[in-house]
């Protein structure tokens, strides 16, 4: 009996970094963001370094922005959900230095066209086909946002989405800003408030099994 209690209890020892670990998310906030070279949809050349973190060069451009990244798909429901806000929170604070991306992960660019003109977005989308910066980020549920300041660190590094956390992404861009909180109502406690994220792996369609006639 105290030989099996002594192996769980080394094994718990053993295991409770790797669970730490997993817990814990990324790790990357409070990183210098990983490099991102892509294309727009509209096939234009996207840099990160020409917007925050240190300029590529002195003739590229130098003015730096606050940075905000959202990995997204056409199939993901919750993704399509945040995408509004986004589209909100751009209208309101491009002016005081913001920048908000779309980056599509591994889908093609008629596919994203389509998405993109159905669902009438106007942010920018940035093309992650091969899916190297969406590994760089450890995306591995959808949608993922990246906040990421003038100095090109990672101020905030989210998974899924509820309405509720508008608020606390306008508070925290607003900070970054320098500029005043808004004052803040407090919703009524909800089951519903929990970050839901889907899979970067698109689900199966459904088989339906065709019946045979019987002659």
């Amino acid at each position: 009996m105290m030989r099996t209690a002594a192996c769980c209890l080394l094994l718990m020892v053993i295991l409770s970094p790797a669970l730490s670990a997993e817990n814990a998310g990324p790790g990357l906030c409070g990183q210098p963001a990983p490099v991102v070279v892509l294309k727009t949809l509209d096939g234009s050349d996207f840099y990160l370094r020409d917007y925050c973190g240190q300029p590529r060069g002195p003739r590229q451009r130098q003015e730096r922005n606050l940075v905000v990244l959202s990995f997204f798909t056409s199939w993901c429901k919750n993704c399509k959900n945040e995408i509004p806000l986004l589209q909100e929170l751009a209208s309101e604070l491009s002016s005081q230095g913001a920048k908000f991306y779309l980056v599509n992960v591994g889908q093609p660019r008629d596919t994203v066209e389509n998405y993109v003109f159905n669902n009438v977005i106007t942010l920018p989308v940035l093309m992650d086909q091969y899916e190297v910066v969406s590994k760089k980020y450890q995306v591995k549920e959808l949608p993922t946002l990246v906040m990421i300041d003038r100095e090109g660190i990672i101020k905030e590094y989210h998974t899924g989405f509820v309405p509720a956390y508008g608020d606390s992404l306008r508070q925290q861009l607003r900070s970054l800003l320098g500029m005043a909180p808004v004052e803040k109502v407090e919703p009524a406690p909800s089951r519903t408030n929990v970050a839901k994220a889907d899979s970067t792996k698109e689900p199966a369609k459904a088989v339906v099994a065709k019946k045979k006639n019987k002659k």
